[in-house]
C-alpha cells in the first residue's frame, strides 16, 4: 500500500509542472490548446526549432512553394524551385534583445514578399501565457501590418490589445526593431 502511495506521489510531481502550465490539463480541445494546432502564417507558431528539408518550419509555413534558403546579413532570402526568388525571412533577434512582454521576449518571424511587403508576422516559440497569446491572435494584432513595407509598418500606431497589454506591446516593439534592422 505504501509502495503504490509513494509511486503516486512521484508521478504528481513529476506531473505538476507540466500541467500547471496549462491550468492543469491537456486536453487539446480548448481555445489554448487549440491554438496550436493547424496555425496559419499570421497565427500563433508552435514550431519548436523544427526544420523541413533544411528550412525552419516557420518559412516553410509562410513560404509554402519555398525550396531553399539562402542566410544574409539582415534577412533569409528563399527561394522556389526555380531559384526565383519568393520572399524575406526577417528574424527578430538580436535587434529585439531585451524587449519584453509579460514573461519575456516575443521573438517573430516577419514575412516579406518578393516585393518586400508584409506578407505575415509569426510568433515564435516564448514563455508568454498561452491565454494571453490567443487574444492577440483573436484580436489580429498579428495581422495589422500584413501587406506594408517595412517603413510604413515601423511607423505605424497599433494599440495594444486589451487583457494581453504587456504581450501585445511586446509584439508592436519586437516586430518594430526587426523591422528597423533591414
Amino acid at each position: 500500500m505504501m509502495k503504490r502511495f509513494l509511486i503516486l506521489a512521484v508521478l504528481a510531481l513529476a506531473l505538476t509542472p507540466a500541467m500547471a502550465q496549462h491550468g492543469g490539463h491537456n486536453c487539446g480541445n480548448c481555445p489554448h490548446h487549440k491554438q496550436h494546432q493547424g496555425t496559419t502564417c499570421s497565427a500563433h507558431a508552435q514550431q519548436q526549432n523544427k526544420t523541413v528539408n533544411g528550412m525552419a518550419a516557420e518559412i516553410v509555413k509562410a513560404f509554402p512553394e519555398a525550396k531553399s534558403v539562402k542566410k544574409e546579413t539582415k534577412w533569409t532570402v528563399v527561394y522556389d524551385a526555380a531559384k526565383k526568388v519568393v520572399g524575406y525571412a526577417v528574424y527578430s533577434k538580436p535587434a529585439s534583445d531585451g524587449i519584453k512582454g509579460f514573461n519575456g521576449e516575443t521573438p517573430l518571424m516577419v514575412a516579406l514578399d518578393a516585393n518586400q511587403k508584409i506578407k505575415c508576422v509569426v510568433l515564435l516559440p516564448n514563455n508568454e501565457s498561452p491565454e494571453y497569446l490567443q487574444r492577440v491572435v483573436d484580436a489580429g494584432l498579428l495581422k495589422a501590418w500584413d501587406g506594408m513595407k517595412a517603413k510604413k509598418a515601423c511607423k505605424k500606431k497599433v494599440d495594444t490589445v486589451s487583457g494581453a497589454t504587456f504581450s501585445s506591446r511586446g509584439i508592436i516593439q519586437t516586430l518594430q526593431a526587426a523591422l528597423k534592422s533591414i
